[in-house]
Protein backbone atom coordinates (compact mmCIF):
# COMPACT_ATOMS: atom_id res chain seq x y z
CA UNK A 1 0.00 0.00 0.00
CA UNK A 2 1.29 3.19 -1.17
CA UNK A 3 0.54 6.46 1.24
CA UNK A 4 0.61 9.71 -0.49
CA UNK A 5 0.54 13.23 1.39
CA UNK A 6 0.45 16.32 -0.05
CA UNK A 7 2.94 19.17 1.56
CA UNK A 8 1.05 22.58 2.57
CA UNK A 9 0.77 24.90 -0.33
CA UNK A 10 2.92 27.13 1.84
CA UNK A 11 5.57 25.47 0.94
CA UNK A 12 7.35 27.17 -2.55
CA UNK A 13 8.62 24.22 -4.39
CA UNK A 14 7.26 20.93 -4.60
CA UNK A 15 7.76 17.52 -1.48
CA UNK A 16 6.88 14.10 -1.93
CA UNK A 17 6.11 11.67 0.99
CA UNK A 18 5.10 8.22 0.08
CA UNK A 19 5.25 4.74 2.27
CA UNK A 20 5.52 1.45 0.98
CA UNK A 21 4.72 -2.14 2.53
CA UNK A 22 6.29 -5.04 0.77
CA UNK A 23 7.91 -8.73 1.69
CA UNK A 24 11.28 -9.87 0.06
CA UNK A 25 10.09 -13.45 -1.72
CA UNK A 26 13.60 -14.37 -2.38
CA UNK A 27 14.26 -14.64 1.40
CA UNK A 28 11.85 -16.86 2.89
CA UNK A 29 12.76 -18.24 6.02
CA UNK A 30 12.73 -21.86 7.41
CA UNK A 31 9.02 -21.33 9.06
CA UNK A 32 7.78 -20.59 5.57
CA UNK A 33 7.45 -16.90 6.52
CA UNK A 34 8.76 -13.25 5.06
CA UNK A 35 9.59 -10.45 6.93
CA UNK A 36 7.46 -6.99 6.21
CA UNK A 37 9.48 -4.43 4.81
CA UNK A 38 8.88 -0.52 4.38
CA UNK A 39 10.29 1.94 2.31
CA UNK A 40 10.18 5.62 3.15
CA UNK A 41 10.23 7.95 0.20
CA UNK A 42 10.34 11.69 0.89
CA UNK A 43 11.84 14.06 -2.36
CA UNK A 44 13.66 11.03 -4.19
CA UNK A 45 15.20 10.26 -1.48
CA UNK A 46 14.36 6.98 0.08
CA UNK A 47 15.30 4.76 3.00
CA UNK A 48 14.15 0.78 3.63
CA UNK A 49 13.53 -0.06 7.30
CA UNK A 50 12.61 -3.85 8.09
CA UNK A 51 9.84 -4.64 10.45
CA UNK A 52 9.44 -7.62 13.00
CA UNK A 53 6.44 -8.43 11.07
CA UNK A 54 6.27 -12.12 9.53
CA UNK A 55 3.50 -12.60 6.88
CA UNK A 56 2.92 -15.49 5.14
CA UNK A 57 3.79 -14.76 1.35
CA UNK A 58 1.04 -16.82 0.38
CA UNK A 59 -0.96 -14.02 1.82
CA UNK A 60 0.23 -11.23 0.26
CA UNK A 61 -1.28 -9.10 -2.21
CA UNK A 62 1.41 -6.89 -3.21
CA UNK A 63 -0.88 -4.64 -5.03
CA UNK A 64 -2.82 -3.71 -1.82
CA UNK A 65 0.69 -3.49 -0.30
CA UNK A 66 -1.43 -5.84 2.88
CA UNK A 67 -2.07 -8.86 3.79
CA UNK A 68 -5.37 -10.48 1.75
CA UNK A 69 -8.16 -12.81 4.56
CA UNK A 70 -9.49 -12.80 7.76
CA UNK A 71 -6.79 -15.48 9.02
CA UNK A 72 -5.10 -14.26 12.39
CA UNK A 73 -1.70 -13.47 10.54
CA UNK A 74 -3.57 -11.77 7.69
CA UNK A 75 -5.53 -9.60 10.95
CA UNK A 76 -2.22 -9.33 12.55
CA UNK A 77 -0.03 -7.73 9.82
CA UNK A 78 -2.82 -5.19 8.48
CA UNK A 79 -2.74 -4.10 12.16
CA UNK A 80 0.82 -4.00 12.25
CA UNK A 81 0.76 -1.65 8.73
CA UNK A 82 -1.94 0.52 10.15
CA UNK A 83 0.35 1.28 13.34
CA UNK A 84 3.50 1.51 11.42
CA UNK A 85 2.32 4.15 8.61
CA UNK A 86 0.40 5.72 11.65
CA UNK A 87 3.99 6.25 13.56
CA UNK A 88 5.33 7.19 10.37
CA UNK A 89 3.42 10.03 9.58
CA UNK A 90 3.61 11.40 13.01
CA UNK A 91 7.13 11.60 13.28
CA UNK A 92 7.04 13.04 9.46
CA UNK A 93 4.73 15.70 10.67
CA UNK A 94 6.97 16.86 14.01
CA UNK A 95 10.20 16.19 12.23
CA UNK A 96 8.90 18.72 10.08
CA UNK A 97 7.38 21.32 12.07
CA UNK A 98 10.59 21.12 14.40
CA UNK A 99 13.08 21.66 11.73
CA UNK A 100 11.13 23.06 9.27
CA UNK A 101 12.27 20.44 5.98
CA UNK A 102 12.30 16.22 6.55
CA UNK A 103 14.43 13.93 4.87
CA UNK A 104 13.92 9.55 4.63
CA UNK A 105 16.77 9.44 6.68
CA UNK A 106 15.30 11.19 9.77
CA UNK A 107 11.77 9.64 10.01
CA UNK A 108 13.71 6.22 9.39
CA UNK A 109 15.88 6.84 12.70
CA UNK A 110 13.48 8.61 14.51
CA UNK A 111 11.24 5.22 14.20
CA UNK A 112 13.83 3.39 15.02
CA UNK A 113 14.61 5.81 17.90
CA UNK A 114 17.74 6.99 17.34
CA UNK A 115 17.88 10.32 18.83
CA UNK A 116 18.34 13.71 17.09
CA UNK A 117 20.99 15.60 18.79
CA UNK A 118 19.12 19.03 19.13
CA UNK A 119 20.55 21.59 16.30
CA UNK A 120 21.81 24.84 18.50
CA UNK A 121 21.72 28.32 16.75
CA UNK A 122 25.35 28.97 17.68
CA UNK A 123 26.46 26.03 16.84
CA UNK A 124 25.07 26.19 13.67
CA UNK A 125 25.75 29.86 12.90
CA UNK A 126 29.64 28.32 14.00
CA UNK A 127 29.03 25.43 11.34
CA UNK A 128 28.20 27.88 8.40
CA UNK A 129 31.52 29.85 8.99
CA UNK A 130 33.23 27.71 9.07
CA UNK A 131 32.20 26.33 5.64
CA UNK A 132 32.48 29.66 4.37
CA UNK A 133 36.15 30.26 5.59
CA UNK A 134 37.26 27.46 3.56
CA UNK A 135 35.95 29.41 0.60
CA UNK A 136 37.44 32.69 1.06
CA UNK A 137 39.59 33.50 -1.69
CA UNK A 138 37.37 30.46 -4.18
CA UNK A 139 34.18 32.11 -4.53
CA UNK A 140 34.15 34.05 -1.46
CA UNK A 141 35.60 37.05 0.26
CA UNK A 142 37.15 37.56 3.91
CA UNK A 143 35.50 40.81 4.32
CA UNK A 144 31.61 38.71 3.83
CA UNK A 145 33.84 36.15 5.79
CA UNK A 146 34.64 39.44 8.69
CA UNK A 147 31.13 40.12 8.50
CA UNK A 148 29.59 36.81 9.63
CA UNK A 149 32.00 36.68 12.45
CA UNK A 150 31.19 40.31 13.81
CA UNK A 151 27.52 38.98 13.45
CA UNK A 152 28.27 35.63 15.09
CA UNK A 153 30.00 37.96 18.16
CA UNK A 154 26.65 40.21 18.37
CA UNK A 155 24.06 37.18 18.57
CA UNK A 156 26.68 34.96 21.10
CA UNK A 157 26.46 38.37 23.29
CA UNK A 158 22.41 38.29 22.50
CA UNK A 159 21.85 34.99 24.02
CA UNK A 160 24.10 35.57 27.09
CA UNK A 161 22.24 38.70 27.38
CA UNK A 162 18.95 37.31 26.92
CA UNK A 163 18.92 33.96 28.18
CA UNK A 164 22.25 33.90 30.63
CA UNK A 165 23.61 31.02 27.78
CA UNK A 166 25.65 30.40 25.31
CA UNK A 167 23.65 28.59 23.08
CA UNK A 168 19.65 28.29 22.50
CA UNK A 169 18.09 25.06 20.64
CA UNK A 170 16.30 25.84 17.26
CA UNK A 171 13.15 24.51 18.59
CA UNK A 172 13.27 26.75 21.46
CA UNK A 173 12.92 30.09 19.52
CA UNK A 174 9.68 31.49 18.98
CA UNK A 175 8.50 33.98 16.35
CA UNK A 176 9.07 36.71 19.13
CA UNK A 177 13.01 35.82 19.38
CA UNK A 178 13.65 35.32 15.86
CA UNK A 179 11.57 38.61 14.82
CA UNK A 180 13.94 40.42 17.38
CA UNK A 181 17.66 38.03 15.58
CA UNK A 182 16.87 39.27 11.93
CA UNK A 183 17.45 42.83 12.83
CA UNK A 184 20.43 42.28 15.37
CA UNK A 185 22.15 40.10 12.91
CA UNK A 186 21.51 42.43 9.59
CA UNK A 187 22.50 45.54 11.91
CA UNK A 188 25.13 44.00 13.51
CA UNK A 189 24.05 45.93 17.11
CA UNK A 190 23.26 44.87 20.45
CA UNK A 191 19.85 45.71 21.59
Amino acid sequence: METKIKEDKKDKRRSTFAILFYINRTKIRKDGMCQLLCNISIDAESQQVGTKVSVNPSLWDSTQGRAAGRSQNALQVNKSIDELTERIKNHHKEIKESLGFVTAELVKNALKGIAQKPLTLMKLFEEHNDEFKKRVGVDRKKEAHDVYVVSYNHLLAFIRKKYDADDVTLRSLNWKIRSMLTPLVQRKVIP
